[in-house]
């Protein structure tokens, strides 16, 4: 087998180097095989994949209750040691009818479950003690600054970046000590009373904020170059777009993450989504929107000199490894896209897409109704999480 994993990682760097196949007239170059399924009877929201203190992989899900016949306020734990079928050892309970998001430090020592819609009206967001990977214990609930709803955090050290669904700012949280959480930071716009914050992610000092119609924030937390640090983030650069839609111009912003790739150059990939004027989740629903491919050589000034979009899908979450973007797009399920090299253009016309799978079985909360929210590359694998069908475990391989 692991041969045959060698050979298959060695097939798709040769074509990562490759014209792309589009190009020459040839079929995708990759393929998406199912490796291992798992669904629970309600719908499935966050994802976070992580190697246990224990040498085992584990992943935590979101639930969301907000639905008629749907279940939330639970964290569910899978136990991933055989990806071919992943097995739910225990679930954790929690006040909020929405999980939005789940997020796990780099050590698997700790993990953040955002809360929304709670019985006691203390939104915020729960923090979870990972000693014991399969059975995660609740070290914290903190609530004091985000009463108005945690929507998604990322972990970067020993600091939780959380959007605060009430004020539409990033909130800094210091989680040195797991059961006493404290806010040490904040940061927000200010330009429009209207605003409102998406998503937040943190890679080297640098924190990338989706800022809906406001388009991308790019902060120093740590970085240096403004001077910034996690207590007192400070601004780099924005990059501001709007796009046409059913004669109104918006942005959307949802997702954002950077990447250098082997070619030495910098870029970030910028996710947004359009929904339907009216948004029916039990029915089939077709979104809109595209990634956005920014030079940030200076971080200060991002420039767009590409696009991916995929007709009739918007960009639900976006992951970076090597020189391949995964995507979730909703509607359009997971994909892949090469991104060696330098990017210009519209991507998809010049072959780059690698494989799609449709993230949809007869399993899980709505049967035909393929929603993938969440995607994440770990070990060999490529996991994702369908709001409908649950969680996925595939392998990109080359196609035969």
């Amino acid at each position: 087998m692991r041969a045959t994993r060698s050979l298959a990682a060695a097939a798709l760097a040769a074509l990562a180097c490759a014209p792309p196949a589009a190009a020459q007239g040839e079929a995708p170059p990759a393929r998406w095989e199912t490796v291992g399924r798992a669904a629970v009877g309600t719908r499935t929201t966050g994802l976070a994949v992580y190697r246990g203190r224990d040498g085992r992989d584990y992943a935590l899900t979101g639930t969301l209750g907000a639905c008629s016949g749907c279940r939330g306020e639970r964290v569910y734990v899978w136990d991933l040691g055989d990806p071919a079928r992943p097995t739910l050892v225990d679930s954790v309970a929690v006040d909020a009818r929405v999980v939005a998001d789940v997020a796990v430090n780099a050590e698997g020592t700790l993990a953040v479950a955002t809360r929304q819609q709670s019985r006691s009206r203390r939104d915020g967001m729960v923090v979870l003690d990972l000693a014991d990977p399969a059975h995660p214990r609740i070290a914290a609930d903190y609530f004091e600054t985000v009463t108005g709803g945690v929507l998604n955090a990322a972990i970067d050290g020993r600091h939780a970046y959380v959007v605060n669904a009430g004020t539409a700012d990033m909130h800094v949280i210091d989680l040195s000590d797991p059961a006493d959480p404290r806010e040490v930071g904040r940061w927000g716009l200010r330009d429009r009373p209207d605003r409102h914050l998406q998503d937040v992610a943190v890679r080297d000092g640098l924190a990338y904020l989706s800022y809906w119609d406001d388009g991308l924030v790019i902060l120093d937390v740590g970085k240096g170059v403004e001077g910034g640090s996690p207590e007192r983030p400070a601004l780099v650069g924005r990059f501001l777009y709007r796009t046409e839609r059913d004669g109104r111009e918006i942005g959307n912003t949802s997702t954002a993450v950077p990447h250098t790739n082997r070619a030495g150059r910098a870029y970030v990939f910028v996710g947004d989504k359009i929904f339907p004027g009216s948004l029916d989740l039990n029915r089939p629903v077709e979104t809109a929107g595209r990634v956005h491919v920014l030079d940030v050589s200076r971080p200060s000034a991002p420039v767009e000199v590409a696009r991916w979009e995929v007709p009739g899908a918007g960009v639900a979450a976006l992951a970076v490894r090597g020189d391949t973007l995964y995507a979730a797009f909703h509607n359009g399920g997971l994909r892949a896209l090469d991104v060696s090299g330098e990017l210009r253009g519209e991507l998809r016309s010049q072959g780059r897409e690698l494989a799609a799978l449709v993230t949809e079985d007869g399993r899980g909360f709505r049967a035909g109704l393929p929603f993938t929210l969440e995607v994440q590359p770990h070990g060999d694998l490529v996991y994702a999480a369908d709001l409908n069908s649950g969680l996925w475990a595939a392998r990109l391989v080359p196609a035969p």
